[in-house]
């Protein structure tokens, strides 16, 4: 108050006298100050008159061995407010003590959503207006007493209600509850409905933090936003020595991911918790309120790269190093097969042409693909790495182009320039468009393969500012694209490639097989996510890209009406195979998984929660029939006799999810992993702690891991 009689003395001049607006303002504080005087003088009011307490059965008759649902209700005077289970910074929560008849029992309190209340320095969670506190009672399986009489059923409410001052208060209240069917009375259905509707319910979706060095940073995926208009997030931990509750969380969006930054506690004896549990609250315009209960666990390394917390040149490092890796995936080899065919037949003095195209052509398809992916995922589409081999009609696609491609280097036809512009430089022959678009195939069919270190970067990506974003996709493929482009720009490099020879038309037949392999593996994921009655459209496509192939072959050197009947055939037959792609739509329900050795449950969140919740060690196996490095794990690693001894001696269960087609969950629960594409291994412990295992696994990793729990 000094300070504020000496803004008033302020206005009086040198000669004493007051001016006119500050004889006002004096007036005004001397008001202020006068009712609070009045106030502290006078007589608190009574704890029964700010809080109304009133006890309810949901059921009109308790039935044996059955659950009654009691509501004990408080309405709350204007401008006060009684606690939630944590109260804050402080406070009292609100307890019920219980005297119940014999054979009864009662469960925990379902906690309403809370709100949050801010005074100076002081936040406090609790509720305003009134509260339901639901409780279930166990009934007996003998039912009421047996005299005959009603069950009386007593309770008394203990709490603490606060304005600027805080008032603790009881009320005992009581039931009579004859014997029933348990049937709910219809009087008080509207009732516990409502309470209900403010109950959080389990996430559908998996909350990770990320503990900083002054902050925790709660992520979730930002769909669980979607759809509320101006959605304000608000989190209510259940114990509260790890955050500053007084300080107001940052929201932060990122991507497809939102971020809640919580202050740490600066109390000597606050404590990060391995698991960060509580209540998700999203509050709308219109003021309505979701709540979630979210039990997050600490990130690994991928999920902390993924926020934020490891340096930007960092993820680019990783970026780089996996695109290098993505060079002995098994995806790629066939097409750089074909390109290290056409640097040996190059001129020496013209292989680093070739070698800066098919750079120029991996780099621009990396930031093309990463853009567009982008754009998915910040449109709500539930995309990732490898997206869009969950099109049927771009797998068909790419196995038509494969299977011409083997024709091709079959010699079945010799593809110029005139056949489909870049048919021909695509099958790996000289020329520096050709190495150009050999880079660009190259980036389309190394997306069914992840290596190391890809993981942790791509997940960065998908939750970095767009700038960032862009700039690890191009280093991927500046990764992908270094050894050849290092083999054909750096002349002792360039000299280690083999001269050209006969030899070379050999080797030329020879890899059309590996191309044909792959048509088989595309046919084998276009099954998965078609069905069987689907993908018959799609095999007629192949002959069709074949006999296009053919007549192509057999007309090129003919009289010109001959070239171009055939050329007429030829297009006729893409446009067929085109057509027939166009109507491939993916099959309803699951992708029917492979046969595995060990013995696999779908994946769910809902079945992860319930195995972790009977504290059983659980292995995650997320895949996708697309994934060329996910299922030689399964063959390699996964389905070996030791590795289902291992699982089995431990009583670990084994859970899979196909992302082959689109799945709206595993998309969810990638991203809160900070990843965004496939494969991802994980194994709990009994503790519910996750370890995030190498996306390329080893028999002697997995039981190495297994035995460590």
């Amino acid at each position: 108050m000094a300070g504020s009689f000496g803004g008033v003395r302020g206005h009086i001049d040198r000669a004493g006298f007051m001016s006119s607006g500050g004889l006002m303002r004096f007036l005004a504080i001397l008001a202020v100050v006068m009712a609070f005087a009045v106030r502290a003088a006078a007589a608190p009011p009574l704890a029964g008159e700010l809080v109304q307490a009133a006890l309810y059965a949901e059921s009109g008759g308790a039935a044996p061995g059955e659950t009654l649902w009691v509501d004990a209700h408080l309405t709350v005077a204007p401008g006060w407010h009684v606690y939630w289970k944590n109260p804050g910074d402080s406070g009292l929560p609100t307890e019920i003590d219980w005297d119940l008849p014999a054979g009864f029992s009662v469960g925990a309190i379902a906690w309403p959503v809370p709100e949050r209340f801010q005074l100076g320095p002081i936040a406090n969670y609790g509720y305003s207006g009134g509260v339901d506190l639901l409780v279930p009672i166990s009934v007996p399986s003998g039912g009421v007493p047996s005299g005959g009489g009603p069950a009386y059923l007593a309770a008394t409410v203990k709490y603490l209600v606060c304005q600027e001052i805080c008032i603790p208060g009881a009320a005992r209240l009581a039931l009579d509850l004859p014997a029933g069917d348990g049937s709910p009375d219809p009087a008080q259905a509207a009732r516990f409905a409502a309470a209900r509707a403010r109950l959080p319910i389990a996430a559908p979706f998996t909350a990770r933090f990320v503990d900083e060095p002054h902050d925790l940073r709660l992520i979730v995926p930002a769909s669980v936003i979607e759809g509320i208009e101006r959605a304000a997030i608000g989190f209510f931990p259940d114990a509260d020595n790890a955050i500053d509750q007084s300080a107001a969380p940052r929201i932060e969006r990122h991507g497809d991911a939102v971020a809640l930054v919580l202050a740490k506690s600066a109390s000597p004896n606050a404590a990060v918790p391995a698991t960060l549990d509580g209540v998700l609250a999203l509050r709308g315009a219109d003021g309505g309120t979701h709540g979630y209960r979210i039990s997050a666990e600490r990130a690994v390394a991928g999920a902390a790269a993924a926020s934020g917390s490891i340096a930007w040149w960092q993820t680019l490092v990783f970026a780089f190093v996996g695109g290098l890796i993505l060079n002995l995936m098994p995806c790629v080899f066939p097409i750089l097969s074909l390109k290290v065919l056409s640097f040996a037949r190059a001129e020496p003095a013209r292989r680093h042409h070739h070698g800066a195209a098919y750079a120029l052509g991996v780099v621009l398809s990396f930031a093309v693909l990463g853009g567009l992916l982008l754009a998915l995922r910040a449109g709500g589409s539930a995309a990732g790495w490898g997206f869009q081999l969950q099109s049927p009609v771009v797998v068909a696609l790419l196995a038509y182009l494969m299977l011409a491609m083997g024709l091709n280097l079959s010699g079945v036809a010799e593809f110029g320039m005139g056949f489909a512009g870049i048919g021909g430089r695509l099958a790996g022959r000289e020329g520096v468009a050709g190495a150009f678009f050999t880079g660009v195939l190259a980036t389309v069919v190394a997306t069914p393969c992840t290596a190391p270190f890809m993981g942790a970067a791509l997940g960065a990506a998908l939750v970095a500012p767009a700038w960032l974003a862009l700039a690890i996709f191009v280093t991927l493929g500046a990764g992908l694209a270094a050894p050849l482009a290092a083999a054909s720009l750096v002349p002792g490099l360039g000299r280690l490639l083999p001269h050209p020879g006969r030899w070379m038309a050999t080797l030329k037949q020879l890899l059309a097989f590996p191309l044909y392999g792959t048509v088989a593996w595309l046919t084998w994921v276009l099954i998965q996510e078609v069905g069987p009655d689907g993908s018959l459209m799609a095999l007629f496509g192949l002959v069709l890209v074949g006999f296009a192939v053919w007549v192509h072959g057999r007309t090129r050197f003919a009289t010109v009406g001959a070239r171009r009947a055939g050329s007429g055939l030829a297009l006729a037959g893409l446009a067929g195979a085109a057509v027939l792609a166009a109507t491939l739509s993916p099959a309803a329900g699951p992708a029917p998984s492979a046969q595995s050795s060990l013995a696999y449950e779908a994946f769910t969140p809902a079945r992860l929660a319930a195995l972790k919740a009977e504290h059983r060690p659980v292995f995650v196996n997320l895949t996708a029939a697309w994934c060329l490095t996910c299922i030689v794990n399964e063959r390699a690693t996964l389905d070996r006799a030791a590795v289902r001894d291992a699982f089995a001696a431990h009583h670990v269960a084994a859970l899979k999810g196909d992302w082959t087609r689109q799945d709206p969950d595993i998309a969810g629960f990638l991203r809160s992993f900070g990843r965004s594409g496939v494969p991802l291994y994980l194994l709990y412990d009994k503790g519910g702690a996750a370890t995030v295992l190498p996306q390329i696994l080893t028999e002697a990793e997995i039981i190495d891991a297994v035995g460590k729990l």
